[in-house]
């Protein structure tokens, strides 16, 4: 009989022991913006705890939640009753990207220590409308390009969480050739997404639209778009130039030609040196239209 009951009190001991455990508040996530004021999150177990330890995503390193101890990081303060009565948490004064991420407690109770965890999940943030860049070496004032010329474009998306997705479209015909990858940077959880469409301006894009969109779920409607003109500087035509004609002019008799002869080496009675260098000049005047010249080399 003594066994039995030996055994019986060591079965509810292992079972209260199991039945231990951290529960949090909010209950595993909480959704959050940038901006947020005053964002509680607590730690609760049903023994007192003899400590309770934090990670805050964004702190430099753990630390203690105690309501007798201020805490070490800046915008951050004590939220809950004492460790004698099973509770401890902490406030964020004001959400920021940092924020983002498990934050975690870590209680001791008889010896024992717990974990419990509360996922910190910063909602999208929209980025800023998009715009198109042009290459500086484009001629571009008041939308105006060069027929036959080859244009640099960039469409940025900057600091939005995640990053935008970008595409281009031309009259509301998606492009899918010449369009370059996106490229993308983040800093502080925002990131900035930029992609380059190179195009051959042709005729028939006179009056015509490149566009480029944004899609992102911060978005009303889901996507943002800026758009950029194409207008020819001249637009060519099947109609026939009209030919200027110039007025006619009387004909005048040039001035007889003349010849001019030089040369580095001195000639002698009208005769030079062999192999020596020669410049001859021609030269007519006052003809209308100007005189034509024939050049003969003559023997002796």
């Amino acid at each position: 009989m003594r066994i039995s009951v030996i055994l019986v009190l060591s079965s509810a001991f292992l079972c209260g022991s199991q039945a231990l455990q951290v529960k949090t508040d909010p209950a595993e996530e909480v959704v959050v913006v940038e901006g947020q004021k005053n964002v509680n999150l607590l730690c609760l177990i049903d023994e007192p705890m003899d400590f309770c330890i934090v990670k805050l995503p964004g702190a430099p390193a753990p630390f203690a939640a105690s309501d007798k101890l201020p805490a070490p990081v800046e915008g951050i303060t004590y939220y809950g009753l004492p460790w004698s009565s099973g509770s401890c948490g902490i406030t964020i004064d004001t959400i920021k990207p940092i924020h983002d991420g498990p934050f975690e407690c870590t209680v001791s109770v008889k010896g024992q220590t717990y974990k419990g965890q509360i996922n910190i999940a910063l909602s999208a943030v929209a980025p800023e409308p998009p715009v198109i860049e042009l290459a500086s070496n484009v001629d571009s004032r008041n939308g105006e390009f060069e027929f036959g010329k080859k244009v640099t474009m960039k469409c940025v998306s900057r600091n939005g969480w995640p990053g935008a997705k970008l595409s281009w479209y031309l009259d509301g015909v998606k492009l899918t050739e010449d369009v370059g990858a996106e490229f993308s940077e983040t800093s502080n959880r925002r990131t900035t997404v930029q992609q380059i469409y190179r195009r051959a301006i042709a005729v028939e894009d006179n009056r015509k639209k490149v566009t480029c969109r944004a899609e992102h779920t911060a978005y009303p409607g889901g996507f943002m778009e800026t758009s950029l003109p194409i207008k020819l500087k001249k637009v060519y035509t099947n109609e026939k130039p009209e030919v200027q004609k110039e007025e006619l002019k009387e004909s005048v008799k040039p001035k007889p030609p003349q010849l001019t002869v030089s040369s580095i080496v001195a000639q002698r009675n009208g005769a030079f040196k062999v192999g020596s260098n020669l410049v001859v000049q021609c030269v007519s005047k006052d003809g209308n239209p100007p005189a034509g010249f024939l050049w003969f080399l003559s023997e002796y």
